[in-house]
């Protein structure tokens, strides 16, 4: 199954920060939020694989 860190962590390397936590709760950030649409790509790379 999906783990909230490993997803945090996908979308938040495209924005330009960093993120984890554990399988059930995460948070990430960063500095590019003209990205949100490919973080958010990335994330359902991440669960599709």
């Amino acid at each position: 199954g999906a783990k909230a860190g490993q997803l945090a962590r996908a979308a938040a390397a495209v924005l330009g920060g960093g993120g984890g936590g554990k399988d059930d709760l995460a948070q990430g950030g960063g500095s590019d939020v003209s990205a949100i649409g490919d973080a958010l790509t990335a994330v359902r790379q991440a669960l599709d694989s």
